[in-house]
């Protein structure tokens, strides 16, 4: 088929006309070669020949409509030629070196970021595939930011034609990954347009029900609402031209997903949005914004707590704009955005932006001096700082950047107001090493809004946060990993640990791992057989010996609850899939495991209500809760029984209460093994306390004067001496870590020992007991000296 042919075959069949969009695209780009962007569509035309999308049309209208959504961006030509072969090393049999001979090096370097990598090499494992071509997507994008905007308008057109597919489950896995990975990309670049038609449309295919319901609602409502948002422009316009201000004033349709995000939060916001209208006023410049949200307050009531000011402080995406809402006419809600015509276009196209007005620079210069291309580089080094890491997993590396760089950002502030941009749910640990890497190393606690809070505590918008540092170089808290957000914040707590010596790394692993054995009621680590040590530092080829492992504690690279998670691994829970109005409505019982917890804490005023928002932070509920003050210390003492579900719930718990401001220790209590302590220590008296009347008994009711029978109940005794105190000695150190390594422990030993001495001597004494002076002696001496060892190694232990 001729050149001739297939375009007009294109254009009478299915519309696609190349020759109309050349003509577009040279009426912003005058430089633009339109014989080789018809050079590069016939070559991707006949690439694809007899290929059909699922919509059953060829397959050119894919490139095609990806071209036309990148010409609506003013994006340069390289881009739009690549855009029309982006599909071509996938699907056909040309290969990345075809194209850079037909159309150049830069060409060819922007398909290559795209073209995904090649499924024979992934057969058994296309999750891998998955991982493995965004990793690269994010490689090239960090040295060419085009290849981004490439790929989301790529994903676009695949998002408005998903449902030409016909499995719901493959629908449902495109729109989850669009929804996770590149709505919050077209977010960091500030494409609000493009972002927002995304993520309607994830919303439409992995909510459907909840899609429909609030789409119906939000058409009802603009019907209904539409006079008093006539009405409410009239009365604007007239006070602007009193005042001499041009502006332009329309209303502006709520995105559907941003409805199901506040309902999400609590149902009740669902019923704001019924009678609620959005307007949008552009005026000429900034004083002209302040001017308008001045004439707005004075014509219409604010509603407190509704107003922000994005322009004084920008988001981290670049946007710009006054917010504020207020009680319009007849009761109905009127929420407003205020900006330039620049901050308009900022907000619309984002970094492409760039390309409507800087034509002193090439354009990829354009997008690489923006900082809202930085991200991909901070994925790059998210990616090299797992592979230091023991068992990170591509799943690991996900959850990094989703909760890292995808996520949502705020705006927090230093008391001299320097604003420091971090994730939703970022802490003041990320604060401060946003700081510098020494404020973060030596933190104590923090200051937020006046308040002192611990260094795990969240932050959030607007929040004015003041570090407390100690004056002296001290190493981080390994909790902090956990609570840490940023990859910045990690990276340089973990290069804090690698500073100290192997020795101490060994004490300090060993420490964190029998810490995590108690949380979970596993016992002492010395009793854990070598064989499952062995084991489980083999699994890890990095680890040649479980010393590695335990300085692997200590630097941070492995977490003590993935030893305790190998030992009794844990079954995810699935999740549900239904609806949120159905999961809202017909809640699923879910199966848990009540914890008891002890929590010792200084006494102070709100104490409470901080152990019982961990709770509420993480998403637990508490069966019982007892709070009372000792009668000695004057301590607070908690006690709380926690529903979980794993044990990583567990760990967590611990780690969260353990910030509190005041927190000296958290305790799991295990009352079946303190029951059988009791009864342990309650027969061990007994024993004792009836020894004496037993040999009474014996001596006056059996005539013999044999020296080896008195001998063998003194012997016997000994030995019940040293046995009883061993295994409660033992109990206690397996199960109650509070009394392991402390005075009162000891105090005890000491006590229960004395008690069984007094008790031996007193029978030898009034029973007229003979015996081997020499035995007796070497048996008690050879006790005394275990117990002399074993508090030798407490002291030592303790310095």
């Amino acid at each position: 088929m001729s050149k001739d042919t297939l375009f007009k075959t294109l254009e009478k069949d299915y519309g696609v006309n190349p020759d109309s969009l050349a003509r577009d695209v040279k009426r912003y780009l005058p430089s633009f070669h339109e014989k080789k962007f018809l050079k590069a569509f016939e070559f991707a035309a006949k690439a694809h020949d007899g290929q059909k999308r699922k919509s059953g049309v060829p397959y050119i209208t894919h490139p095609f409509e990806t071209v036309k959504i990148l010409v609506s961006l003013h994006v340069d030509e390289d881009m739009l030629i690549a855009a029309l072969l982006h599909d071509v090393p996938e699907d056909t049999e040309y290969t990345i070196e075809d194209i850079e001979v037909r159309f150049g090096k830069k060409v060819a370097f922007l398909v290559d970021g795209i073209t995904k990598l090649s499924k024979v090499h992934y057969q058994h494992d296309m999750l891998k595939r998955q991982v493995d071509s965004l990793k690269k997507l994010f490689l090239h994008t960090a040295e060419d930011p085009r290849i981004i905007l490439i790929k989301l308008a790529d994903r676009l057109h695949n998002m408005r034609t998903l449902h030409y597919h016909d499995k719901p489950e493959k629908r449902s896995r495109i729109a989850r990954e669009t929804l996770e990975i590149f709505v919050p990309i077209a977010n960091l670049l500030g494409i609000e347009e493009l972002k927002s038609e995304l993520e309607d449309l994830c919303f439409r295919y992995l909510y459907p029900s909840d899609y429909t319901m609030i789409s119906e609602r939000m058409q009802v409502s603009k019907v209904r609402n539409k006079p008093l948002l006539d009405q409410t422009i009239d009365s604007l316009e007239k006070e602007f031209k009193e005042h001499n201000i041009h502006a332009t004033i329309y209303g502006r349709i709520r995105k559907l997903y941003g409805i199901y995000k506040r309902m999400i939060e609590d149902v009740m916001n669902l019923h704001e949005y019924d009678n609620s209208v959005a307007l949008r006023i552009i005026v000429q410049d900034r004083e002209e914004c302040y001017q308008v949200l001045g004439i707005v307050h004075s014509l219409f009531k604010p509603k407190p707590g509704k107003f922000k000011d994005y322009i004084a402080v920008p988001k981290r995406n670049g946007y710009q704009s006054l917010h504020t809402t207020v009680f319009g006419y007849e009761g109905v809600m009127v929420s407003f955005q205020i900006r330039t015509h620049q901050m308009h276009l900022e907000a619309e196209y984002g970094i492409a932006s760039g390309y409507f007005e800087d034509a002193s620079k090439t354009k990829k210069q354009v997008l690489s001096d923006d900082s809202r291309s930085m991200w991909a580089m901070k994925i790059m080094q998210i990616q090299e700082a797992l592979d230091q890491e023991a068992g990170a997993s591509d799943e690991k590396f996900m959850a990094e950047i989703k909760s890292d760089v995808l996520r949502d950002r705020i705006s927090t502030f230093t008391p001299r107001g320097k604003q420091i941009d971090l994730p939703v749910s970022a802490t003041c640990i990320d604060f401060a090493y946003a700081i510098h890497s020494e404020v973060g190393n030596r933190a104590l606690k923090a200051e937020v809004n006046g308040h002192i809070v611990p260094m795990a505590t969240r932050l959030h918008p607007g929040d004015t946060v003041n570090i407390i540092t100690s004056d002296i170089p001290r190493t981080p808290d390994q909790a902090w990993l956990d609570f840490a957000k940023t990859n910045n914040a990690k990276s340089k707590i973990l290069e804090a640990f690698k500073k100290v010596s192997r020795q101490e790394k060994l004490k300090t692993g060993a420490k964190l791992l029998q810490k995590e054995l108690d949380r979970a009621g596993l016992g002492l680590l010395k009793d854990i057989p070598g064989k499952q040590k062995k084991r489980f530092a083999d699994k890890y080829k990095r680890y040649q010996t479980f010393d590695d492992v335990l300085v692997g504690f200590a630097e941070g690279t492995m977490r003590p609850r993935l030893f305790v998670n190998t030992l009794y691994p844990q079954k995810d829970v699935p999740r549900d899939k239904r609806s949120f109005i159905r999961q809202h409505l017909f809640p699923q019982r879910k199966q848990f495991t009540p914890v008891h917890i002890k929590i010792v804490s200084r006494d102070a005023v709100g104490q409470l209500k901080k152990i019982l928002d961990v709770l509420k932070d993480l998403n637990l509920s508490s069966l019982r809760t007892v709070g009372y003050l000792s009668f000695f210390k004057q301590l607070f003492i908690c006690r709380l029984t926690v529903c979980v579900h794993n044990y990583s719930q567990v760990s967590q718990l611990f780690e969260s209460l353990e910030q509190i401001d005041g927190v000296k220790r958290v305790e799991r209590l295990y009352w079946h093994k303190k029951f059988v302590f009791l009864l342990g220590c309650l027969a061990t008296f007994s024993v004792w306390a009836v020894h004496p009347y037993i040999l009474f008994y014996i001596k006056s009711s059996v005539a013999t004067t044999d020296p080896l029978f008195s001998n063998f109940l003194l012997y016997s005794g000994i030995l019940m001496l040293f046995l009883v105190v061993y295994l409660l000695k033992n109990m206690t150190q397996r199960s109650f870590p509070e009394l392991r390594e402390t005075g009162t422990f000891w105090g005890l030993t000491l006590l229960l020992t004395a008690f069984a001495f007094v008790t031996l001597f007193a029978e030898i004494y009034f029973f007229d007991i003979t015996f081997d002076w020499f035995v007796v002696m070497s048996l008690i001496l050879l006790f005394c000296a275990y117990l002399g060892l074993e508090y030798l190694r407490f002291q030592r232990s303790e310095l």
